[in-house]
């Protein structure tokens, strides 16, 4: 549940973390309710669910723009990608031999990522960057768009290709509230600058690394506020600014609460996805042995059938979705219902030089209607899976 927080406030802290008797029960709870969550979530379920956000239930959820005037969703666009080396062939020799095929590795799909995103039209209803849409894929990503507008809500997205770069975007610019949705990047910031030793932490080699360990659990299985408000009084907004540093953003993100947009969130979660799956992690800002692969895999394994995941709904249980999402229902006169994360197909691996699968970002205003959120992520997987020939 989400403190009363309006924009541009700060909320009081209270550094109130679960019991291990409270934290044991929520968690084997939520487990046992996961396969209850698979499909689309019944409106009903999830605005009960929203409405004991004024009875200090754990789980936050993020802001949109509820009064914002609905944009006209009609025209799509395709901006040209940036040349990129690591996506073209190799030239065909004179002799006829076979071209060979130059595979872009994760380092290079990153850079391309964030170019691409750069390049889209983040005020269209549809715009590509690196990839050219049908119009029956173009139709297919309006349609479920059109259908938050039909309900009287708002809603944007963007979506990388984590094979090429490409990017798809629906109205990115456009800043709403990120309520929880935040929580898995700033965590991320923690591990990737070394502000926590995540190989402690992921262990729990000692007291306080295991009281770090159950406030990271909390926060991203049940999205508990009070867990990471205790994270972020501790460790405050520097590790998320280092962690985006020499980036472009839309506007400078704190890494709390706080309104950012649909194509700041996926840049947010292309640079997560380069930490939690590449070979080596990137180096800590402080030049220290980066965190093992072990420590990242126990990191991601936390964000899997995170609570009220609407991309997670939408997808089969042997795919493997990590994500956080966000929601809040008329406190603080915020509306929204946020979700984002990484989608890799079953049995993904040696992503660092055979990256797969897609980031994913949606911000909107629609908090109970989780089929909605669904049936757009339904929509952008399937476009995702035609554009590499595997509808």
């Amino acid at each position: 549940m989400q403190k009363k927080t309006r924009r541009g406030t700060i909320p009081k802290w209270r550094d109130v973390p679960l019991t291990d008797t409270q934290f044991d029960i929520a968690i084997a709870s939520h487990r046992r309710s996961i396969a209850k969550w698979r499909g689309i979530a019944i409106a009903s379920s999830v605005v009960a669910m929203c409405s004991m956000l004024s009875a200090g239930a754990v789980g936050v959820f993020g802001d949109g723009l509820a009064n914002a005037a609905h944009p006209v969703a009609s025209a799509t666009r395709t901006a040209p990608s940036p040349a990129s080396s690591a996506s073209t062939a190799a030239e065909a020799p004179s002799d006829g031999i076979e071209t060979t095929i130059v595979t872009p590795d994760l380092d290079d799909v990153v850079a391309t990522a964030f170019a691409n995103l750069r390049s889209t039209d983040t005020d269209a209803a549809v715009s590509a960057a690196g990839v050219t849409l049908s119009s029956a894929e173009s139709a297919q990503l309006q349609h479920a768009i059109s259908a938050y507008h039909e309900q009287g809500f708002e809603v944007s997205f963007a979506v990388v290709d984590m094979r090429t770069g490409a990017v798809i975007t629906s109205f990115a610019n456009v800043p709403r509230y990120s309520a929880s949705s935040i929580k898995a990047p700033y965590i991320l910031s923690l591990a990737q600058t070394g502000a926590i030793d995540l190989d402690a932490v992921s262990t729990s080699v000692d007291a306080d690394a295991a009281y770090l360990n159950q406030l990271i659990t909390a926060t991203l299985t049940v999205s508990d506020n009070d867990s990471y408000d205790s994270l972020y009084r501790r460790y405050g907004t520097s590790p998320f600014t280092a962690w985006t540093a020499g980036y472009t953003f839309d506007a400078p993100l704190s890494g709390y609460y706080e309104f950012l947009t649909a194509s700041d969130l996926a840049r947010l979660w292309v640079l997560g996805y380069q930490y939690l799956f590449s070979d080596t992690a990137p180096a800590k800002a402080d030049g220290a042995e980066p965190a093992s692969q072990q420590a990242r895999a126990w990191l991601a394994q936390q964000m899997r059938g995170s609570l009220n995941s609407s991309i997670q709904m939408a997808h089969a249980e042997s795919e493997e979705v990590y994500t956080k999402a966000g929601w809040i229902y008329g406190e603080g006169d915020l509306y929204a219902l946020n979700d984002a994360g990484i989608v890799l197909p079953a049995g993904a691996h040696d992503l660092q030089t055979h990256p797969q699968g897609y980031v994913l970002a949606i911000l909107s205003d629609a908090c109970g209607r989780n089929d909605l959120l669904s049936e757009l992520a339904t929509a952008v997987d399937d476009v995702i899976a035609d554009l590499h020939g595997e509808s």
